[in-house]
């Protein structure tokens, strides 16, 4: 087993960054707390007698109340969040903008000067966003096309802020390779972006090789092999092995990012029925371990804690429940086959995850959290609910 369970995880901590609600008076969320209540602690503050008739330690009115079927409350949940949230282009940056794209793909509109318009097309025909900054990349081919790069704006939350972060949102929207993207003096394609994206993997000295597994198998075969500019041949193979070698707990996002990564690069080699062996054996043992972990280390209410999956805990910040459980159902949702997806446990996350985001729905949430949710949310739709 790799060392990536290891049992002490790394708090993650949610920056409220606000994607409010369309509404003149904006209710803040509050400020997060980094405090986990173990599972055995009282995470409500009442006394032992006020919660002695609740001995699963969860609040009671946080308590899932399954009236509601599952594919409508997961449909409203999705709608209501769609149509009540607003960005603008003169406000928010790339990063917020294209978390929205990633919860709701080429259906998500911004405001802009002109009125709202389609999120996703907007950025491709160059009008300005805050961080969705396209460089010229180097020359390929007989035809010397020229590649494009996205600017790097680590930790700023307005721009780019993981190696391909915007080219695996954009390709999860199953546009086609000629899709154009203007540049403020250049016209490129999403093929040119995949080329540089493949020539600039030797760059990558964060080792963070999720996003660009998540694009490249979207475009690419699995056994695909290319150079890089360092002179060195690569592969979807090579990316994968790599991704294997690193940790979990200390990774963003408690590794949910690096698990689906792993897991989509998965779900298209079976498509491509090839064979599971190899690194490739070796990443379908950590998805099934990591899909066990987060059954086990799920709280009674189906939240998860700041540790994501790695550890149970309560916090009283529903900004960070709704971080970490959002990450973990989007992960499960990815990865998990649907007779897993099915059983009781998942669907207590995905009513706790719905709960949250009704009881925020007046409140102005940080934009990571908040579509990384809604996205687990889709995802689970498309497989538990295709007609919906």
């Amino acid at each position: 087993m790799h060392r990536l369970f290891h049992p002490t995880a790394a708090l993650a901590v949610l920056v409220m960054a606000g994607c409010p609600m369309n509404s003149t008076t904006r209710v803040l969320s509050p400020e997060p707390s980094d405090q986990v209540v173990e599972p055995n602690a009282d995470p409500t503050g009442l006394t032992r007698h006020e919660t002695d008739s609740n001995k699963s330690g969860v609040p009671l009115d946080d308590r899932n109340t399954p009236s509601e079927p599952l594919a409508d409350l997961v449909s409203r949940t999705l709608k209501q969040n769609l149509s009540q949230r607003t960005l603008s282009s003169s406000t928010h940056g790339a990063w917020q903008v294209l978390h929205g794209i990633l919860a709701y793909g080429a259906e998500f509109e911004i405001q802009t000067p002109t009125g709202p318009q389609a999120a996703l097309a907007y950025l491709l025909s160059g009008q300005a966003v805050a961080g969705f900054e396209v460089e010229q990349g180097d020359k390929f081919g007989t035809e010397k096309r020229v590649g494009l790069r996205m600017a790097m704006q680590p930790s700023t939350k307005i721009g780019q802020g993981h190696r391909d972060q915007w080219l695996a949102v954009i390709a999860q929207s199953g546009l086609p390779l000629k899709t154009p993207v203007k540049g403020k003096t250049h016209t490129f394609t999403l093929e040119d972006w995949i080329r540089q994206a493949e020539f600039d993997v030797p760059r990558n000295l964060e080792r963070e090789f999720s996003w660009s597994l998540i694009a490249l198998t979207s475009y690419r075969k699995t056994d695909y092999r290319w150079m890089g500019r360092d002179g060195s041949q690569y592969s979807i193979e090579s990316l994968l092995g790599s991704e294997l070698a690193q940790s979990l707990p200390d990774s963003v996002c408690g590794g949910t990012h690096r698990l689906i990564g792993l897991a989509m690069s998965l779900n298209q080699r079976r498509k491509e029925q090839q064979p599971i062996t190899g690194v490739w054996a070796n990443a379908d043992t950590l998805i099934a371990a990591a899909i066990q972990l987060a059954k086990q280390n799920q709280n009674p209410d189906g939240s998860y804690s700041v540790a994501y999956l790695h550890r149970p805990g309560w916090t009283r910040d529903m900004g960070e429940t709704l971080g970490s459980t959002g990450h973990v159902l989007e992960f499960l949702a990815i990865a998990a086959p649907t007779q897993i997806l099915s059983q009781a446990w998942v669907e207590r996350t995905v009513r706790r995850l719905c709960d949250v985001l009704n009881q925020c729905s007046d409140v102005d949430l940080e934009c990571g959290a908040l579509y990384h949710a809604l996205h687990g949310l889709s995802e689970y739709q498309k497989r538990m609910f295709p007609s919906s």
